[in-house]
């Protein structure tokens, strides 16, 4: 006889999301109720291996048949779980995935529709298990109706076993209700009739009508309080019996189990999305290493290649060196999804580039692969130009991920594939894709690295598509990567005799200041040291430490400031000395000895928000303000006599972003108008008028204007404004006061996020917080980073789309303009001297069209022959 499971869906979700601890998803989604689904469903599987199974929800409006006999029919359940219908969801999904049946109907309770299939199942003489552990569908047992409780080891529940445990029956479970009453449905029951006594009646009268016809035999009860309960009861019935006679749309043949073979894959890819990763299964095979075809003749290589069909290719690049543009290609691994080749150059160089050079060019190919900027400048500097990249799974990976940090090995973990994982970390690090060197076995790490990128990429492309991140994946980062990496070619002019006598200078002035402080402390001492630093200053000089660690921490030191004049010449000391170490003599070692420039990275991944992050050398964090930074940046200078340098910067683009997002009336009036924004925030917060207010003003109104950008409370203003927490709390409150519209802002995106554990950006971008409560200030933080995000975030889209723009119409109007840099909110470009004019117009115009604000966006535009001039 064949088998059927049906499984009360609604009833095991419902059970699992109260009887299991809170569990999330890494979107912050309760996933509780799925997990104990999953769970209960597969220990199903392990002890029946099931041929025919379906899964039945609750339809749509389930409750209106029975409410309209029963108004207060489970009325008792009012309280809406908002979390439980996006499990349903999910438990749905997970549904499709193993290829089991489900139905749902409109108007239909679960049990009614899970009644009306064994009744059909039996009929067509299959022995159906009703996995269940609510006793209302107990009724439904009978000679081919047996029930499962899988929260409970008492095994198969038939007729035998309802009638001990309940002393009737399964025919009775209705009457049986109907007399003690159900408190989950809300179903009234006869006042004073516990189970044994109503097993007892049912005994005695067979049933609610019997026991109605014989009242003057009842013993133990009031007849009279019977007497006036009688259509209660024969309602209460009513409500407990269920209806097996709904239609059901599909044969029972059909209910196959799986439906459908199950793509492991997807499967694995759900589990870690939820965060189940105690249910990804152990991949017998993944430790196993992959079988990587080694070439090294180009006769070889053109007939392999010959074989590839039109597609999509997985490459990664084996190469050594450090500054991009030489970088040397040393060898690459290639891989369409079955076969995987390893290209060594060291033999037949000279012949294998020609034929890689044409096949990176054809049109029927595509390729893709993980952090693909540095593979392309050493596929370049030996002469190969990609012709398409569909996609570099590292920025995709960034997307889904929230803007947390990813590396190849935990993009192997995220997939399912720990054991591999921990194998490359044994075997080659655990940094991932070794940079500019190679391994003991490039060909065995390049060729497993490419083996696993066709499994992921479809996983990763799924999920940016399910998180509706595909317009910034392919319409934003993408493109970016292309004209990200032409800037990495052009590079940033600099003028290395220029930094010597910068270096001369700076030593110089180190050399008085060590002197200086020398005088002021008692004697010489290593002013690098901070345990000698800190045995002067509170033992020696006697200062009072503000901490019990004694620390000379910076900020330690500049509220110190006024305590004795050599903090003022420590913190000078400080400042000369890290640009010295950090630009001043390490920039001209990283200079390229043909372009005479420094070749800067530009990293996708490397902020939670979504900026760009300059690294080797990091440019972004040279002062632009201070006199010895303006120094520093007259040194990147163009040599040639017809070329200028353009920088366009954005203007107080953050704050034009919070007047936008908040939509408060005053700050966008400021932005409209044209207004000091600083002075008419001073004008607004001390009350007086925009003309007469004092430096001193404008200054706190600055900082406070930018400290709600970056989230900051009454301790953080206080300090950098070296006033006391009291009054930078009035600061704040009567910013808040005059600016009503932000503080709503502010505190709604807060609250958002901690029950979201997520923010997005203007166009999507996501960012992850989930530390609310891991450490004392935690919440106050993730705050911050939440409403920071969402200003910085979409300031970063917005001078990503200008890039675009930009780029694009320079490329249309052949122009010989470069785009060279960008440090946050600025461009700077190299510009010839006939195209200064038309360049600042389009300048100009991308940048400020890049996105629609409410308030105008404005661009400062200067034109210098070295930085320092713009």
């Amino acid at each position: 006889m064949k088998k059927l499971f049906v499984l009360d869906a609604s009833g095991f979700i419902f059970r699992a999301y109260f009887a299991l601890p809170e569990m999330k998803n890494h979107q912050g989604q309760a996933t509780q109720a799925v997990f104990g689904f999953i769970r209960s469903l597969n220990k199903l599987i392990k002890e029946f291996s099931p041929e025919y199974m379906i899964s039945v929800f609750d339809g749509p409006n389930n409750k209106q048949s029975r409410q309209a006999i029963y108004a207060d029919y489970k009325s008792n359940r009012q309280k809406k779980f908002e979390d439980i219908p996006p499990q349903i969801a999910l438990v749905k999904e997970y549904c499709s995935l193993i290829g089991l049946a489900y139905l749902e109907k409109e108007s239909v309770e679960a049990d009614d529709v899970i009644a009306s299939i064994a009744k059909k199942a039996r009929e067509e003489n299959y022995k159906v298990y009703v996995c269940t552990a609510d006793k209302d569908l107990l009724q439904l047992v009978n000679d081919h109706v047996v029930a499962w409780n899988p929260w409970a080891d008492q095994g198969v529940v038939g007729i035998s076993e309802v009638i001990e445990r309940y002393g009737i029956p399964p025919g009775n479970i209705p009457d049986y209700l109907a007399l003690v009453g159900d408190s989950s449905d809300n179903i009234p029951g006869l006042p004073g009739c516990g189970p044994k006594k109503a097993a007892a009646l049912l005994k005695q009268f067979g049933s609610v009508e019997g026991l109605l016809e014989n009242l003057d035999a009842v013993k133990g009860l009031s007849q009279t309080m019977l007497s006036e309960r009688q259509e209660t009861l024969k309602l209460s019935k009513r409500l407990a019996l269920l209806d097996s006679n709904i239609p059901i749309p599909v044969p029972i043949e059909s209910l196959t189990f799986p439906q459908h073979p199950v793509d492991e894959e997807k499967l694995i890819h759900f589990y870690i999305q939820q965060g189940f990763k105690t249910l990804v299964p152990s991949k017998q095979t993944e430790a196993a290493t992959v079988d990587v075809q080694i070439i090294k003749d180009a006769e070889s290589l053109t007939n392999i290649l010959n074989l590839v069909q039109g597609g999509d290719i997985a490459f990664a690049v084996a190469y050594t060196g450090n500054h991009l543009l030489s970088l040397k290609l040393e060898g690459l691994a290639l891989t369409q999804g079955s076969g995987v080749f390893f290209i060594a150059l060291e033999e037949e160089g000279t012949k294998i580039l020609p034929i890689l050079k044409d096949f990176f060019l054809r049109e029927d190919l595509t390729f893709y692969g993980y952090n693909l900027k540095r593979d392309c400048h050493a596929l370049l500097n030996a002469g190969i130009v990609i012709r398409e990249i569909s996609y570099d799974l590292a920025l995709a990976e960034h997307l889904t991920n929230g803007g947390g940090k990813i590396s190849f090995q935990s993009l192997l973990v995220n997939h399912g594939f720990t054991e591999t994982a921990h194998r490359f970390a044994k075997e080659w690090g655990n940094s991932g894709l070794p940079i500019g060197r190679l391994p003991e076995q490039p060909e065995q790490y390049f060729g497993e690295f490419v083996a696993y990128l066709p499994i992921i990429k479809d996983a990763i492309l799924e999920e940016i598509n399910r998180k509706n991140l595909n317009h910034i994946l392919s319409d934003i980062e993408m493109p970016l990567e292309k004209v990200l990496f032409s800037m990495e070619r052009a590079g940033v002019p600099l003028d290395v005799e220029e930094l010597a006598i910068l270096e001369a200078l700076f030593e110089t002035e180190l050399a008085v200041l060590t002197e200086e402080i020398y005088d002021l402390s008692g004697g010489p001492f290593n002013i690098k040291s901070p345990k000698q630093l800190s045995d002067i200053l509170y033992n020696e000089l006697g200062l009072r430490p503000i901490d019990k660690a004694k620390s000379t921490r910076a900020e330690v030191l500049e509220a110190l400031r006024s305590e004795h004049p050599i903090i003022e010449k420590l913190l000078a000391f400080r400042t000369i000395e890290k640009l010295l170490s950090t630009y001043v003599k390490a920039l001209p070692k990283q200079v390229d000895s043909h372009t005479q420039r420094i070749h800067p990275s530009f990293d996708q991944t490397g902020a939670v928000t979504g900026r760009l992050a300059c690294r080797d050398p990091n440019l972004q964090n040279i002062p632009i303000r201070s006199e010895r930074g303006i120094l520093l940046r007259k040194a990147f200078r163009l040599s040639e006599k017809n070329s200028y340098f353009l920088s366009a910067d954005y203007s107080q683009i953050e704050l034009r972003f919070l007047a936008h997002l908040s939509q408060d009336k005053s700050l966008k009036f400021a932005f409209e108008s044209g207004e000091d924004i600083h002075a008419f925030t001073a004008s607004q917060v001390f009350h007086v008028p925009l003309e007469q207010v004092s430096k001193e003003q404008r200054m706190q109104a600055k900082t406070v204007n930018f400290g709600i950008v970056y989230g900051q409370q009454a301790f953080g203003l206080a300090k950098v404004l070296k006033i006391s927490i009291g009054e930078a709390q009035e600061l704040i409150q009567a910013y808040f006061s005059r600016y009503p519209e932000i503080a709503h802002f502010v505190e709604e995106t807060i609250q958002q996020a901690a029950k979201d554990l997520r923010v997005t950006t203007m166009l999507g971008r996501e960012r992850i917080i989930d530390s609310w409560n891991e450490f004392p200030g935690s919440r106050a933080a993730s705050g911050r980073f939440a409403v920071n995000t969402r200003i910085q975030g979409s300031a970063a889209e917005l001078i990503k789309l200008a890039m675009l723009d930009i780029s694009q119409a320079i490329k249309q109007q052949q122009m010989k303009s470069r785009m060279l840099l960008q440090i946050h909110d600025e461009l700077l470009f190299e510009v010839p001297e006939e195209e200064i004019e038309e360049m600042q117009r389009l300048v100009r115009e991308k940048m400020e069209s890049a996105m629609t604000l409410s308030v105008p966006i404005v661009v400062n535009i200067l034109i210098g022959k070295n930085w320092a001039e713009c």
